[in-house]
């Protein structure tokens, strides 16, 4: 199954860039639950509703290296559930960082998943698992949004 949510930055390209490319990942930790050493786990809690934790799920969240194509750049990330893996789809996914102006940026998720337990699991999805699925991602795209800016900020001022 295909997933795209699209976030907006008010923050230059370039500066979302150079941050991401500058740390490894762990510009990814303000969205973890438990941000740990290099070459461990990153935890992040994802789900359309942030406070109804039968909603959400914890996931081991991995994020490669940037990789600049053309004006756009893009970091592969994979998700998969830290418990119970069977029963939840993992992602994997691109986070593309692209100018839209001097002073905003757009990024855009496109991702796959494949539904667990088989066909059963696949008319699940469809009639509602894939709506959860997009409005976790929706969710995931906002924060990450939020923490960008934030940080970003924070490095500038």
């Amino acid at each position: 199954m295909l997933l795209r949510s699209y976030a907006f930055v008010h923050v230059p390209a370039e500066l979302l860039c150079a941050r991401i490319a500058a740390d490894h990942g762990r510009w990814l930790s303000p969205l973890a639950d438990a941000a740990v050493g290099d070459g461990e786990a990153l935890h992040v809690r994802v789900g359309p509703i942030d406070s109804l934790p039968l909603l959400s799920k914890t996931v081991t969240l991995d994020a490669g290296e940037a990789i600049q194509r053309n004006e756009v750049t893009v970091v592969p990330i994979t998700w998969r559930a830290s418990g119970s893996p069977g029963l939840f789809p993992g992602l994997e996914a691109d986070l593309e960082v692209a100018s839209i102006g001097p002073m905003f940026t757009q990024l855009t998720l496109r991702g796959r998943y494949e539904p667990p337990l088989g066909t059963l699991g696949r008319q699940i999805d469809r009639l509602l698992l894939h709506r959860v699925a997009e409005a976790t991602v929706r969710s995931f795209m906002r924060r990450l949004a939020e923490s960008l800016t934030k940080s970003v900020a924070e490095d500038t001022y």
